[in-house]
């Protein structure tokens, strides 16, 4: 179960970084116009690259959060 620690503490870390990550998305104005106009594109600007680096970092952690939550329950199982 040590394993099921790690993976535990690695997974708290992962939400961490997407909680701040997220915050500091809903901070731009890239978001804020995104919600005002939720049905419509919204239009790119120059800045918004920095949005998108944003965004994928999001996906990324979301991508591991997930493989390491599967990990988990493959030891469960396991373990049963």
């Amino acid at each position: 179960m040590e394993k099921f620690s790690e993976l535990t503490e690695k997974i708290k870390i992962l939400k961490q970084a997407h909680e701040i990550l997220q915050s500091e998305y809903k901070l731009t104005e890239f978001h804020k116009k995104k919600e005002a106009s939720s049905k419509e594109l919204v239009p790119p600007s120059p800045g918004d690259k920095e949005i998108y680096k944003l965004l994928v970092a999001i996906q990324q952690l979301d991508f591991y959060i997930k493989k390491l939550q599967d990990e988990q329950f493959k030891i469960l199982k396991e373990n049963e």
